[in-house]
C-alpha cells in the first residue's frame, strides 16, 4: 500500500485501505506504527479516516433498522475488491491512539469508482455501473448479494430475485427484473426506478412504500417526497451510466467542473469570458477536448492543448 498520494481521492482510498486491513486482522506492530505515522503526518489523512468509519457506521445502521442480519461467511475474493471495512469505530485513532479490534464476523466487498466509472458484475445483477467517486459495500447473505451505498450513484438491474440496497435514511428492495438507479450523499438519499419496481422504507417513516417506473424517491433527515418523472428528465437521469453527460443551459464553468470529475486531462479556463455563458447538450464524459472544440466552434474561444491539461480562454 501506497502512502504517498496527495490528492483527496486518492487519500480517501487509503483511508478505506487501513479501515478494510483493520477489519481483516488485527494489526501488528509496524502496521500498527505505520497508520500511526499516516494518521498524524497530515490533518486530511486523519479527516479521511474518520470519513471511512463514519460511512460505514451509517449503512450499518440502516442494514440494522432494516432487521438485515449480517452474515458470518466470508465473500470470494476479487481483484477489483477490498476487505470489510469494521462495525465499530475505532476514531481513539485519529486522536493519537490507534486500536486493534477483533476481527469482525462480516466479510464484504467494498468497490470504489476512483477513476471513471467502474463496471463490475454480482450474482444475480445484470451490469452495475459506479459513478466517479462512489464507494459500494457488497455482503453475500442467503446466496444473494445485498448491496449498501456508502456515497455516490450506481445504476444496478435485477435479474430473478429481490435485490435490497441500502443508503443512510432509505433502504430499497429492488423486486425482480427491474432497474434503478440509486445517490447517496451524506444525510441525504435517493433512488429513480427506471423499470419495473420497488418497495422502500425510509428512517422516519413506518410504512412500506410501492414505487414504479419514474418514481423518484428522496429522504431527507426531516421529509420524504416521491415524484414522477417525464421522459425528458429520466434520460438525463441515466445519461452518466451511459458514459455521457447531458446539460440543458448550464453554465461552462459548472459543466466544465462536473466534465472534470471524470477525466485526469482537465479543462482549465483561463479567461472568465464564457464562464457563466450557457450551454446545452449531450457529451462523452471521457472527452474533455471534444468538448472544448465545441466551446470554441460556439463561443470563439482559444484552446492551448498538452497532455496534462485544455487551456481555454
Amino acid at each position: 500500500m501506497s502512502h504517498d498520494d496527495t490528492s483527496i481521492s486518492s487519500i480517501d482510498a487509503v483511508a478505506f485501505d487501513w479501515v478494510a486491513r483493520l477489519d481483516n486482522a488485527p494489526l501488528n506492530i509496524s502496521d500498527a506504527a505505520a497508520l500511526q505515522r499516516w494518521l498524524t503526518s497530515d490533518v486530511r489523512h486523519r479527516g479521511a479516516f474518520a470519513r471511512a468509519q463514519s460511512l460505514w457506521v451509517s449503512a450499518g445502521r440502516m442494514a440494522a433498522l432494516q432487521g438485515t442480519p449480517l452474515p458470518a461467511a466470508a465473500a470470494p475474493p476479487s481483484r477489483l475488491t477490498r476487505r470489510a471495512l469494521f462495525r465499530t469505530a475505532v476514531a481513539a485513532g485519529i486522536a493519537g491512539t490507534v486500536l486493534l479490534p477483533r476481527r469482525s464476523a462480516d466479510a464484504s466487498e467494498i468497490y470504489h469508482a476512483t477513476s471513471g466509472l467502474m463496471h463490475i458484475t454480482q450474482p444475480e445483477c445484470g451490469e452495475i455501473v459506479l459513478d466517479q467517486g462512489t464507494i459500494l459495500r457488497v455482503r453475500s447473505h442467503t446466496n444473494r448479494p445485498e448491496f449498501d451505498l456508502l456515497t455516490g450513484r450506481l445504476s444496478l438491474a435485477t435479474l430473478r430475485i429481490s435485490l435490497p440496497i441500502n443508503m443512510n435514511g432509505l433502504s430499497i428492495a429492488l423486486q425482480p427484473s427491474s432497474k434503478l438507479i440509486a445517490h447517496a450523499a451524506g444525510a441525504e438519499s435517493d433512488a429513480l426506478v427506471l423499470q419495473g419496481h420497488a418497495l422502500s422504507h425510509c428512517q422516519q417513516e413506518r410504512r412500506e412504500r410501492s414505487l414504479h417506473a419514474k418514481d423518484w424517491i428522496r429522504t431527507t433527515p426531516h421529509s420524504v417526497t416521491v415524484t414522477s418523472l417525464c421522459d425528458e428528465d429520466m434520460e438525463r437521469a441515466v445519461a452518466w451510466s451511459e458514459g455521457k453527460l447531458e446539460f440543458q443551459s448550464v453554465d461552462v464553468v459548472d459543466a466544465i467542473s462536473e466534465l472534470n470529475r471524470y477525466n485526469s486531462r482537465k479543462i482549465i479556463l483561463t479567461s472568465s469570458a464564457c464562464a457563466h455563458r450557457k450551454i446545452s447538450g449531450i457529451f462523452m464524459l471521457d472527452d474533455p477536448l471534444g468538448f472544448a472544440r465545441v466551446l470554441r466552434e460556439i463561443f470563439g474561444v482559444r484552446l492551448s492543448i498538452s497532455k496534462e491539461n485544455i487551456a481555454v480562454s
